[in-house]
């Protein structure tokens, strides 16, 4: 077995290490005690980021078509066309 603390290699069935003198069992309950902590954290801006960004495109998407839609859009007017002044 390979020491995780000092990378010395000893027998498979050791309860500790012949170099350093760590013990394993000690050791492994130390990591996983540690490995929750050690998990990296989500930003949450990043998120809102993309999501405030997502929106403003959409937005400007809706924009861009609304303003087409009205620009070919006929009027009615009932007193007929309009005349120049």
């Amino acid at each position: 077995m390979k020491c995780p603390n000092c990378g010395a290699q000893g027998a498979a069935a050791a309860a500790e290490c012949a170099a350093c003198g760590i013990i394993f069992a000690k050791f492994k309950k130390k990591l996983e005690t540690l490995a929750p902590a050690a998990a990296p954290v989500a930003n949450p801006w990043i998120a809102r980021t993309v999501a405030i960004v997502f929106l403003i495109a959409w937005m400007i998407g809706l924009a861009v078509y609304y303003r087409q839609a009205v620009a070919v859009m006929r009027v009615h007017n009932p007193r007929g066309p309009a005349r120049p002044r």
